[in-house]
């Protein structure tokens, strides 16, 4: 559900669907005991309607080809949702976006995803998340109550986004894994410092000259220190390469924390508009 949804996170409540999609072309026979069991409680409410039922009331669902069983859509592009997609709410205050790799997720009509077998998505999904995309394309969704937004299809068209380099891509699809795991596992200081230095990065990807006059470039220097991440590699092993690179790169003396402490106070005129404008 869209509320699942955080940034770089999801707060999943344990929720399954029944995925009994009429394009699967399912018999009845197939579904196991359990599901059975339980959607035959509501057989009556599931039926649908037989076309030449008249104008008396029914109580079951509208006319279509579906069996009682199935959902009343086809559904034929549930395959989309095993690739790996970012996931992102239809209406929401904090426009957060969520990169799922392997969990799999469905979601219902609260929510979108986006998917691509050309583009990187670890690159996009920074842009999304960053403060940059906020505070310059927040204002091209519709703003609803509450100071929500509309986040829908029509809109993200219309919004373009710099095509990364491979350097960039590289350098994002380990710091998007990363961050993701730090969330999963609860590390809030190393997730908040990873957060702030991909939004770092992503102000390099547009604002490079601006960053190399005030010694604010983050690219080169932390991809060295990436090169050794596995996004695949055991959950003990991921906690020990977080723990070493946060430890690393935030020490007192480290020119990625210097520049992190920097970047607002040396550009108040630019990065510091976008850190402020970009907050929600």
């Amino acid at each position: 559900r869209g509320r699942h949804i955080e940034r770089y996170a999801t707060n999943w409540d344990g929720g399954w669907m029944i995925a009994t999609f009429p394009i699967l072309n399912l018999k009845e026979s197939d579904l196991p005991r359990p599901i059975h069991r339980h959607l035959s409680q509501y057989r009556t409410s599931l039926e649908p309607k037989p076309r030449d039922w008249g104008t008396k009331k029914w109580d079951g669902r509208k006319a279509g080809s579906y069996q009682w069983f199935e959902t009343q859509d086809v559904i034929g592009y549930y395959k989309e949702f095993s690739k790996p997609k970012i996931m992102y709410p239809n209406m929401t205050k904090y426009l957060p976006f969520y990169f799922d790799r392997d969990d799999k997720f469905f979601g219902n009509q609260k929510c979108f995803i986006i998917t691509s077998d050309a583009e990187s998505l670890p690159s996009l999904i920074a842009i999304l998340n960053s403060s940059v995309f906020r505070c310059c394309f927040r204002d091209s969704f519709p703003e609803l109550l509450g100071n929500t937004y509309e986040l829908s299809k029509i809109f993200f068209d219309k919004i373009p986004i710099k095509k990364p380099t491979a350097v960039v891509v590289s350098l994002f699809e380990r710091l998007v894994p990363l961050i993701q795991f730090a969330k999963a596992q609860g590390q809030t200081a190393p997730a908040a410092f990873l957060e702030d230095l991909i939004d770092a990065c992503v102000m390099e990807c547009y604002f490079r000259e601006h960053m190399a006059e005030r010694d604010l470039l983050f690219h080169d220097l932390v991809a060295p220190h990436l090169e050794a991440y596995d996004p695949a590699a055991s959950e003990a092993q991921q906690r020990d390469f977080l723990t070493h690179l946060h430890i690393t790169l935030n020490a007192p003396s480290h020119p990625v924390r210097n520049r992190l402490l920097r970047l607002t106070a040396d550009s108040p005129d630019l990065l510091a508009i976008i850190k402020q404008e970009g907050r929600v």
